[in-house]
């Protein structure tokens, strides 16, 4: 998965770097406040069934269908509710066009859910190929067609309909690959358990919803289009390496823990090794971006996006927050604890909202700092209300982190000597981003390989590229 999705950063990098010098700020924030309210519509498309059915170790024919009829009819009365919504949208917003957004992206929601079945039963299969094909050529697509839109001069529209376009090759793909049928509708014995098992998952996923959207809702409400295109863009930079590093991972790891349920060892030795990769390049990159974000950013956009480099950089600690808690919720789920799951992502949307809330009262950049140090302090208790019981504990936890200390010590040291360096010999922005990157990367590898703990876990994470080691045994 990582390694083709190696393919899939890159391409996320580049339309990170390449649209923002055909696109204005003003388009991305357009197409961001239609975002929001598919993000969350894409949350109650199941109503969190299908968690509900991927913590088992083995599911039914029937089940499947049930659960595919149930998401085809919540898709469809979202659909009708989203569309119906774009008017007061627009208006919360002070933007008509919004509402004309919201109506031509529905063609993308209505795809991914008639799919949604078929990606979930890959995914529990463990056919992690076909997902990182179908990814790559999705996204392949989407940069195609948004950028020759771009081009062209159409705006906010090359952003809808390359998206749409991502939606419509991921769907077919999917339906392709996955080769299954539903039956026929029906109910299903076991359906009062599982809707209430994807209510309490439901719950938590708005809560996240909230968390994560809050910034984006109150910019494009209390500021304007052209700051929250430039949030939007910091974000979309932040949100490399936890698409295409933590993403990757977390697919793997919940159907794999799903199955080890039964053997708390090797379940436990799982989700430690899996966290244990993670920190290795989520720590450092927080605090790689933490200390360049504003060079790097200055050199990949463009001097138009300024306010966009000091974002990224106080928004930099979510990274290894984010990273660092994001597998914790498959504890939850893995463990049948749904109602710890719903009380803990309640906590921590009350929050982030409340410091989002007072921190835009001061300005974009104090929000940013407030909506960091809440979400650090949320998956702090994320981790410890999931390691009060269960096979992983808080103490594991702990020390899945301490490998990767050393490499976020060396990016920091490397980072800054680059950056006086560079400064000093007067480079321009690229040769000193590029400088940046280089001498992080090195300083972080030499700490990494001078601690004992830091290099068996650099050895240990190798391993994962080595071709044929993936199988599943019981113990």
């Amino acid at each position: 998965m990582l390694l083709r999705r190696a393919y899939a950063a890159l391409v996320s990098f580049l339309t990170a770097v390449v649209m923002p010098h055909f696109l204005a700020p003003e388009a991305y924030g357009l197409a961001a406040m239609s975002a929001v309210l598919f993000t969350l519509g894409d949350m109650f498309k199941d109503f969190g069934m299908t968690s509900a059915l991927m913590r088992r170790g083995s599911i039914s024919q029937e089940e499947v269908s049930f659960l595919f009829w149930f998401n085809l009819l919540t898709t469809s009365v979202l659909a009708v509710l989203l569309a119906a919504s774009s008017p007061f949208v627009a208006i919360f917003f002070h933007q008509p066009i919004v509402a004309k957004v919201i109506l031509l992206s529905l063609i993308g929601f209505v795809l991914t859910g008639i799919s949604l079945q078929h990606r979930m039963l890959l995914s529990r299969d463990l056919r992690f190929t076909e997902l990182a094909v179908i990814d790559s050529v999705a996204i392949s697509l989407q940069f195609v067609s948004t950028l020759v839109l771009a081009i062209k001069g159409y705006g906010v529209w090359s952003i809808v309909i390359g998206t749409i376009c991502n939606a419509g090759a991921n769907s077919i793909l999917c339906v392709a690959l996955a080769r299954w049928k539903p039956g026929p509708p029906r109910m299903i014995d076991d359906a009062k358990s599982i809707l209430a098992f994807g209510a309490n998952t439901s719950v938590y996923s708005l809560s996240v919803f909230v968390s994560v959207n809050i910034m984006a809702v109150l910019i494009g409400r209390k500021a304007s289009a052209f700051e929250l295109g430039q949030y939007n863009r910091a974000n979309a930079l932040l949100s490399l390496p936890l698409n295409n590093l933590v993403e990757p991972l977390a697919q793997v790891a919940l159907p794999v823990l799903a199955r080890l349920r039964p053997y708390a060892s090797a379940y436990r030795d799982a989700y430690l090794q899996f966290l244990t990769r993670l920190n290795l390049v989520v720590i450092p990159a927080s605090i790689f971006l933490i200390a360049a974000g504003r060079p790097l950013v200055t050199a990949a956009l463009g001097a138009n996006w300024q306010e966009a480099g000091q974002l990224l950089m106080l928004l930099a600690p979510v990274v290894a927050a984010l990273g660092y808690g994001y597998a914790v919720s498959d504890l939850f789920i893995t463990q049948d604890r749904s109602r710890e799951l719903r009380m803990v992502g309640l906590a921590e949307s009350a929050m982030r909202v409340l410091a989002v809330y007072i921190g835009i009262q001061f300005g974009i950049a104090i929000a940013a700092i407030a909506y960091a140090t809440a979400t650090v302090l949320a998956v702090g208790i994320r981790v410890f209300v999931a390691g009060r019981t269960g096979p992983v504990t808080i103490s594991d936890h702990l020390a899945t982190a301490i490998p990767a200390l050393p490499l976020g010590a060396g990016c920091l040291l490397g980072s800054q000597a680059a950056i006086y360096l560079s400064r000093q010999a007067g480079l321009t922005a690229v040769p000193e981003a590029a400088a940046i990157c280089f001498a992080a990367i090195l300083f972080a590898l030499v700490a990494g390989l001078i601690f004992r703990t830091s290099r068996a876990a650099l050895l240990s994470a190798g391993e994962m590229l080595r071709p044929g080691r993936v199988r599943m045994e019981h113990p």
